[in-house]
């Protein structure tokens, strides 16, 4: 069996054997076909077979309270359950809305990513008309799957710049300064490169760099060092990436297989007898009285359930349903939550808003003859620029692609792409509520493009991407830039406002910091309920200068940490004035 197709098999085996889907007797049978030694796939058989036998237990005989309730196996609440469960001294319960098939090849496959929005492992949210985007409808994917995010994403994996995290201290306090989030960082990554000062290579993520011999990724990273870029082989392993230009990490094994934070956090940790995974769950409050959240109510199979919590409720939801349940919940803007008829339980303004994100858009070249074929997932380099040089950290962010696919007129390897992101935009929005139905979609309004500051940086960032794809690195294999050829600044402006898309990256919407006003605390804690604490992108009260997977990882670990060394917390910090 060729190995790409053996590590396939494998992996797919593995992942349909941890969630029950084969029994033991015929996992072993697969793995000595797919060519895994006998004592090996004995392992693997015991300990798939132990979660298996736990889980399916454990979700017979349901118990009414646990010590933890983590709502979300996103990336934050993959995490969580792994950290919180792993001395065995506490119970745990997480709550998951979506299922846990993560061996279906639209999630293995990083490749085909896309092919997850829309369907059933996306929760389909979408904007409102952004005004400033020609009144588009901007799709909003938000993983609907054990891994959340990271069983949808690209699969990019960055940590960002010395300069986001010194924003975080200043907000939330060091406890989230640059040090504590690279050690973080290096607890969650297994870099292929190994450790070093700010890398991690013996943590829960297994990582590598994609191969760089491909001639757009050569000439990609040729055209950004010709153009005053510093070439950083490892992009990872420097603390300030403003000027470097290199290949990007992923999150991807050497056989094409997703390495989510289900893979890397969840899976390992279900054959403890302490970590009960429910899935297909959906969280439809927060039980708050007294001042403090004693638990959740959850809908499974149309039966409502109450699970208490004895220590803590944990909310993971992400930036878009994190803001959602704390709004269903009684938590956020007085006046909008009376709307619906929902009791105010702490007048929250900041609940909600803040909402920012990640805008990206993408350049065509045609090439003088067909490329090679992409390599990986195709990612072709990334330079980072500053649309200002006074500024700390980078702005602008521009990855290359291998090919051009779904350009009319151009066959995917006669072309190459520059796609210029807008890193750290402005302008803000919100998330709302439609309605008090927690099955109702929430109103999702990023107000794209309403400061004109981030009109002016990403011209900057389109200008210079253009220079990239033109640049002499590509003379070689540039036939024509297909996309705006010698545009000025109204013609760059109107192509972004007619093409620009998001990253799904949403953060921010219940931002920590150490003021008052401020939705969590320093130490994540939901300021006017206790018990209750919130552990996800939602919390970053700025977003990254990269893609933002990697970053909540190191956010969770942070936040495991803190609540370990806390514990629970007795009475209700004071709600906002």
């Amino acid at each position: 069996m060729h190995d790409l197709n053996q590590g396939d098999a494998i992996n797919r085996l593995i992942d349909a054997a941890y969630a029950g889907r084969l029994d033991r007797r015929d996992f072993i049978k697969a793995l000595a076909a797919a060519g895994v030694t006998a004592a090996a796939a004995h392992d693997m058989a015991e300990h798939a077979a132990q979660a298996q036998s736990v889980q399916s237990a454990q979700l017979a005989s349901l118990k009414s309270e646990y010590d933890y309730i983590v709502v979300g196996a996103g990336s934050a609440g993959c995490v969580m359950a792994n950290r919180l469960s792993q001395d065995g001294r506490s119970t745990v319960l997480l709550i998951e809305g979506g299922g846990t098939n993560i061996e279906q090849e639209k999630i293995a496959d990083p490749r085909i990513y896309v092919r997850n929005f829309g369907t059933d492992t996306d929760w389909g949210y979408k904007s409102t008309p952004q005004q400033h985007l020609n009144n588009r409808v901007i799709v909003a994917p938000v993983g609907k799957i054990i891994g959340g995010g990271s069983s949808i994403n690209a699969t990019v994996w960055l940590k960002g710049d010395k300069a986001d995290y010194d924003t975080w201290e200043t907000a939330a306090g060091p406890g989230w300064g640059y040090d504590a989030i690279i050690r973080n960082f290096k607890k969650a990554e297994r870099y292929a490169g190994g450790e070093t000062a700010i890398r991690g290579g013996a943590g829960m993520i297994a990582t590598r760099k994609p191969a760089l011999g491909h001639p757009v990724t050569q000439a990609f990273i040729a055209s950004a060092v010709g153009l005053g870029k510093r070439e950083q082989i490892d992009i990872n392993d420097t603390a300030s990436v403003g000027d470097a230009a290199g290949q990007q990490d992923i999150n991807v094994d050497l056989n094409m297989r997703r390495i989510s934070a289900a893979h890397g956090y969840l899976l390992p940790a279900l054959s403890r007898n302490n970590l009960t995974l429910l899935a297909n769950a959906t969280v439809t409050k927060l039980d708050i009285a007294g001042g403090q959240c004693r638990g959740v109510v959850a809908t499974i199979g149309g039966e409502t359930r109450r699970f208490a919590a004895a220590k803590e409720v944990i909310v993971c939801g992400g930036g878009l349903q994190s803001p959602k349940l704390l709004m269903l919940s009684g938590i956020g803007p007085a006046d909008h939550l009376r709307q619906h008829g929902i009791e105010v339980v702490v007048d929250q303004p900041r609940v909600g808003a803040n909402l920012h994100d990640h805008l990206l858009v993408r350049l065509v070249f045609s090439t003088k003859q067909a490329l090679p074929p992409p390599v990986d997932t195709g990612h072709a380099g990334i330079t980072y620029h500053k649309s200002n040089a006074s500024l700390a950290g980078p702005d602008i962010q521009i990855f290359g692609r291998l090919n051009a696919p779904n350009v009319p007129g151009l066959k995917p390897d006669e072309g190459y792409l520059t796609m210029p992101g807008l890193l750290k935009p402005k302008s803000r929005g919100t998330v709302r509520l439609t309605s008090a139905d927690p099955a109702a979609a929430p109103l999702v309004d990023p107000n794209y493009f309403a400061d004109p500051a981030d009109v002016d940086a990403y011209v900057t960032s389109v200008e210079f991407a253009m220079a990239i794809g033109n640049g002499k690195g590509f003379d070689g294999l540039r036939k024509d830039q297909v996309s705006i050829p010698g545009a000025k600044r109204a013609e760059i402006i109107g192509y972004i406002r007619a093409n620009a898309a998001t990253y799904f990256h949403f953060v921010g919407t219940c931002a920590m910091g150490k003021e008052a006003t401020a939705p969590v605390d320093e130490a994540l804690r939901v300021r006017g309920v206790a018990r209750l604490r919130v552990a996800d992108a939602s919390v970053m009260p700025t977003i990254t200068c990269c893609n933002t997977n990697a970053p909540t990882l190191s956010l969770a670990e942070r936040a495991a940490e803190i609540v370990l060394a806390s514990g629970p917390v007795a009475e209700a910090l004071p709600s906002p004035r």
